[in-house]
């Protein structure tokens, strides 16, 4: 992303902040994410999508508007309709606070690197990438629940939705407890699915992977 585009999301990435969020301790997360992490500068992973400076803040960005499309079109109106097992309609700042924020952990951790490769012709270059640095190791949906909740308050429903985000992915070892959590969090809130779908279809049909 050029410089011009990484302004961009970032202004659009606060704005929608502000527009559907108004929990104490907002202003508190946004100071920390742009002081003191590289959230609106880092990629959104090493290789796989939105690999490019700028890359996490924009994937934020497509999730809310993917999770909120969603909720508009099918889920809200089943739970109005009844046809849903869930009877409670989801609050729009809860959609907000799990789509713009669930991969804050993520920040911090991608470090640029240069490595090597041979062209076409066998002949070695350069190339600029990025490697996983994680100065602390807390899991990837816990490790945003845990900075979420230093500035502010999340509801349960916020924070299964959050924790879970990964799905089945991010188990190396899915043992049968970790599979009967998982179902069980998916039974208690529709945010869970809610945000596992619009983050799947967000990185794997709506952004691109930089090849170099």
């Amino acid at each position: 992303m050029t410089e011009q585009e990484t302004t961009a999301a970032r202004e659009e990435f606060i704005g929608l902040c502000r527009a559907h969020i108004r929990r104490p301790g907002l202003d508190e997360l946004l100071d920390y994410l742009d002081r003191r992490t590289d959230f609106f500068i880092a990629p959104s992973s090493t290789r796989f999508h939105l690999n490019e400076r700028g890359g996490l803040c924009r994937h934020s960005i497509n999730v809310f508007h993917t999770l909120t499309a969603f909720y508009e079109a099918a889920v809200g109106p089943a739970i109005q309709a009844g046809t849903s097992p869930f009877t409670e309609e989801v609050p729009a700042e809860s959609l907000a606070v799990v789509a713009l924020f669930h991969d804050v952990c993520k920040a911090n951790c991608y470090h640029p690197v240069e490595r090597w490769r041979k062209d076409e012709a066998g002949r070695w270059e350069s190339y600029a990438s990025y490697e996983v640095k994680d100065a602390f190791p807390f899991g990837h949906g816990e490790k945003s629940c845990l900075i979420l909740n230093w500035f502010i308050r999340l509801s349960p429903d916020e924070l299964l939705a959050i924790r879970w985000h990964m799905g089945l992915f991010e188990m190396s070892e899915p043992t049968s407890s970790g599979r009967a959590s998982y179902r069980s969090a998916m039974g208690m809130s529709p945010l869970v699915s809610l945000l596992q779908a619009a983050d799947m279809v967000a990185s794997n049909c709506l952004e691109h992977i930089v090849t170099v």
